[in-house]
């Protein structure tokens, strides 16, 4: 069953969404805007380009710890703003909104594997994760494959 972007982020409380929509991002990175722009783009990807639910959801979870963690600089007359941490922060939310999608089968521990890895991901994919027993590690990981998938989503969707 394909779900729409609309169907499944409008069961997260308001005051979660809101904060989505008012945290903005490094535009070197994400010229779409606001987190939750991206997080419909992703979400949009991923519905568009593979049969997997699991997916979906952790395209809504993956970036909402992104307005507590969000660090704005201004260096050199440019504003500089990142996010460190906010892959972790996503557990806290998938284990407290979590039961909001029991009407639909899901593997939570694959989306929480997704969600915590997508970054590391990136650094994957562009061979910035040189050493040999890291990249084996990611590698080894139960849900590698559907991380990569994730990983090409967040990419796209921007």
């Amino acid at each position: 069953m394909k779900y729409t972007f609309d169907e499944l982020w409008n069961r997260l409380p308001e005051t979660i969404r809101i904060a989505m929509s008012k945290c903005e991002q490094d535009p070197v990175w994400h010229p779409e805007g606001p987190a939750d722009t991206h997080t419909k783009l992703v979400f949009e990807y991923a519905n568009n380009h593979y049969d997997d639910v699991d997916l979906l959801i952790a395209a809504i979870f993956h970036d909402l710890g992104k307005p507590e963690t969000q660090r704005i600089q201004k260096i050199n007359d440019k504003v500089k703003i990142s996010n460190i941490g906010h892959e972790t922060k996503c557990e806290f939310y998938i284990n407290k909104f979590f039961q909001i999608f029991s009407d639909i089968t899901t593997n939570k521990e694959k989306i929480l594997e997704i969600c915590n890895n997508h970054m590391k991901a990136h650094l994957y994919l562009s061979n910035k994760l040189k050493k040999s027993s890291k990249r084996k590690s990611f590698e080894s990981l139960t849900y590698f494959d559907d991380i990569i998938k994730f990983s090409i989503c967040d990419d796209c969707g921007r």
